[in-house]
């Protein structure tokens, strides 16, 4: 719907009515003017006919303003709405791997003292093993020297 010979068809319409208005007759001292009924009548009904195609088309100009808005307004919507999902899902993502990460040092935490543990435990174990062995060969030992002793004796 273009609307462009209409409208400068009704400028051009104001136009006469103006120059109608200033050619007319004035009155002195009243600031009225005596204006041809035919001619006035004329371009009133020439108006007429153009403004109501004027005031569809405003009409259809103003309605589809509005949808154009409103259907933005939606896609502006469901865009948020798939941000807000996109943000969340990359959150819980986020919350999941973070959740993970402490876990995983967790269990690497864990493994050390077990480590430190079974360290310590092995440590203490051939500690003992050696001081049995020591006790051992020092019972030993006595055992030897004391069968020397003896067969020094004879």
């Amino acid at each position: 719907m273009t609307n462009e010979p209409m409208i400068s068809e009704l400028g051009v319409l104001l136009d006469r009515f103006h120059d109608l208005i200033r050619q007319s007759r004035h009155l002195p001292w009243t600031g009225r003017v005596l204006i041809d009924e035919a001619q006035l009548t004329t371009l009133i009904t020439q108006i007429q006919h153009i403004l109501p195609e004027e005031i569809k088309q405003a009409r259809w100009i103003i309605q589809e303003r509005d949808r154009i808005l409103r259907e933005a307004g939606e896609q502006a919507d469901i865009l948020v709405i798939q941000a807000q999902g996109q943000v969340e899902k990359l959150s819980n993502e986020s919350e999941v791997l973070q959740e993970a990460r402490r876990k995983a040092d967790q269990i690497v935490e864990q493994a050390r003292i077990t480590a430190r543990e079974i360290h310590k435990g092995a440590r203490a174990y051939a500690d003992e093993i050696l001081a049995r062995l020591v006790a051992e060969l020092h019972q030993v030992s006595e055992n030897l020297e004391s069968n020397r002793v003896e067969l020094r004796k004879e």
